[in-house]
């Protein structure tokens, strides 16, 4: 029997273990999403209504997750909007334990059917010890396997790629085209962007703009952050931040500016980060952390992953209780996006 124990904990007690969760993040499945440099100061902005779980085994700690609690039905790991993977890790070598521990503090605990883990690669199985599984929902999204620059290359369709060489020279005839390593970049070019209209962009609230900088500047001090910029004349007009977990990339932003929609300079930047990427040692593939079929990411890369949502009943044979929980959870779901389609048509 397992003698991995859950337990629930404050965010000043997350963040006394700071250094030890940066060392089981290191040991669990890339995601710099759940990595304290990027959630600490996040949690500090949201400040999200979600329980966080610590789970431990001789002492050690093997597993760590933020969970929406509702008073009945299926629990949650929560996912920030700004985040393209869940708040969760769990040593790859002691998973199953750490799963388990959760559902037993959740059965103890609450009164709830079971816990929907979302965003679980393909091939990344939720071992449950014989708790019933389910898949709620699929997605899939663009990705880059890196094998070298003539790799990238030879990936590109011929048609996009002679439109796109076109495009860069139509734009160099405007001034001198350069791309230089700069974070800052990006607050600029998203603020002059749809977002920067709608108020949405990171530097339109100095709270989220403080956790932006807060969390990039902690990947960069570790080496973990790889910001692009497009450049004409020495102004910015594309930006991309890249965050890196063990041999993964995560194209976490990219902005542009529209005003040169033209030329396509988030198509151009993305084109100049991806050979930038495939020439760093170490790095085997570049998540886009996209929406599915995304209009740019896709084109450019041919390559994809595949997720899945998993429920997860938290006691043997509550098969039938889960079956209930996930076809009202649908059926929210759909009365959701029925709602908000006909808000657009009034």
């Amino acid at each position: 029997m397992s003698g991995a124990t859950a337990e629930f904990v404050s965010r000043e007690a997350l963040a006394g273990v700071a250094p030890e969760w940066a060392q089981l993040c290191a040991c669990a499945v890339p995601n710099p999403f759940a990595d304290p440099a990027f959630l600490l100061p996040l949690i500090a902005y949201e400040r999200p209504r979600v329980r966080f779980v610590l789970v431990r085994e001789s002492g050690r700690l093997i597993g760590f997750a933020a969970l929406r609690l509702p008073p009945l039905g299926l629990a949650r790991v929560w996912m920030s909007a700004y985040a393209a993977l869940p708040a969760m890790a769990f040593d790859r070598d002691a998973a199953p334990a750490a799963v388990a521990a959760i559902a037993a503090l959740l059965r103890a605990q609450t009164r709830l059917a079971g816990i929907v883990w979302p965003f679980v690669e393909e091939g990344v199985a939720i071992d449950a010890g014989g708790l019933p599984l389910r898949c709620m929902a699929r997605t899939r999204r663009a990705a880059l396997r890196l094998a070298g620059v003539a790799a990238f290359e030879a990936s590109l369709d011929p048609k996009r790629r002679t439109k796109w060489a076109r495009q860069a020279r139509k734009l160099a005839k405007r001034g001198k085209v350069a791309t230089q390593a700069n974070a800052e970049a990006f607050f600029e070019v998203e603020r002059r962007g749809w977002k920067g209209e709608r108020g949405a962009a990171l530097a339109d609230d100095p709270a989220r703009l403080a956790f932006a900088r807060t969390a990039l500047s902690a990947f960069a001090e570790m080496g973990r952050l790889d910001a692009l910029a497009l450049t004409l004349d020495g102004a910015p007009i594309a930006s991309g931040l890249v965050l890196k977990a063990g041999a993964r990339a995560f194209y976490w932003k990219t902005a542009y500016d529209e005003a040169y929609s033209e030329a396509s300079p988030g198509v151009q930047l993305t084109l100049a980060h991806s050979r930038l990427l495939a020439e760093t040692p170490g790095l085997e593939l570049v998540d886009s952390c996209a929406v599915e079929d995304h209009p740019m990411i896709g084109r450019v890369w041919g390559d994809a992953l595949a997720f899945e949502d998993v429920a997860m009943g938290l006691a043997p044979g509550s098969e039938r209780s889960l079956a209930i929980w996930l076809a009202l959870a649908r059926a929210q779901a759909r009365l959701k996006q029925w709602v908000k389609r006909a808000l657009r048509r009034s």
